[in-house]
């Protein structure tokens, strides 16, 4: 029963993924402005590029390892830069910025979380998230390809300075992705904000461990996208001779997909990363 749940998850998720996709075939794919800067994003789609595939995974083992993980307790809110287009960016900014805002009410003014049986629940979106949106895509410079690296960071602490509040933007990528930072980073209750040319999304249903193979189900999506991740996970999977022959790394991330919410990034397969900053704001 379990397993045909999952399976009908997953198979929602990747129907959401193509609704939401739209014509995303015909999309115009983000690339290069004429200043040279990468951009981030692609119209038509909330989403940068679009999808290509689904490749499911079958991983037998003798036994798997999933001892190094962590999830902010506070995820991420489920805010969508609505409206706007190419604004993959703005979304994961705004993922940024309402998370934070729990913390601290003038990041998003007039608009507040609330106590629900012990737990902070963000608030729902409403003009006053919409606004924040529309300020971050006038301070990041989004243009018709999307919004560069660069202006992401600029617009970012641009933003919360005028919120009298302080953003660390601190880069995480060199010739590739800083995991370690990384993970030292979401430990400490940091986020981080991904550019990525080409990517694999696997829901939180599309990820299923049974005794003695693991099934996982990769929606293969073409272009630049940015991503929030707020937390981590580490699968290792060995043989009977206790050998490593697999390891997978996720990142627990705002998807940017409206259909899809939150989900994973799987880092070692399908995915590429160009960039990466850890964000923290006091």
């Amino acid at each position: 029963m379990k397993r045909v749940v999952s399976m009908l998850l997953s198979i929602c998720f990747v129907i959401g993924l193509v609704c939401a996709s739209g014509c995303a075939y015909i999309a115009v794919m983000p690339g290069i402005a004429a200043n040279g800067l990468r951009l981030y994003a692609a119209d038509i789609m909330p989403m940068g590029g679009e999808m290509h595939e689904t490749i499911t995974e079958r991983v037998d083992h003798a036994y798997r390892d999933i001892s190094e993980h962590y999830v902010n307790p506070y995820r991420v809110p489920l805010y969508f830069a609505s409206g706007l287009n190419n604004a993959c960016a703005i979304t994961a900014g705004g993922a940024v910025i309402g998370h934070f805002d729990r913390l601290y009410e003038e990041l998003i003014p007039n608009h507040t979380g609330i106590i629900f049986m012990g737990q902070y629940v963000y608030g729902a979106q409403d003009d006053a998230v919409d606004a924040m949106h529309q300020e971050l895509y006038t301070r990041m410079g989004t243009e018709a390809g999307g919004t560069s690296v660069d202006g992401y960071v600029n617009g970012m602490k641009s933003y919360v300075s005028s919120k009298n509040r302080t953003a660390s933007v601190t880069k995480a990528y060199g010739s590739s992705l800083d995991m370690s930072a990384c993970i030292d980073a979401l430990e400490s209750g940091k986020l981080l904000t991904l550019f990525i040319n080409g990517f694999a999304i696997v829901s939180f249903g599309g990820l299923e461990m049974f005794d003695g193979y693991d099934e996982i189900m990769n929606i293969i999506v073409r272009g630049r996208h940015t991503v929030t991740a707020y937390g981590y996970q580490i699968v290792r999977y060995y043989d009977s001779a206790n050998r490593l022959i697999q390891e997978d790394s996720y990142l627990y991330v705002h998807t940017g997909f409206t259909s899809a919410g939150l989900g994973y990034i799987r880092l070692n397969k399908y995915t590429t990363v160009e960039d990466a900053y850890i964000i923290n704001i006091t």
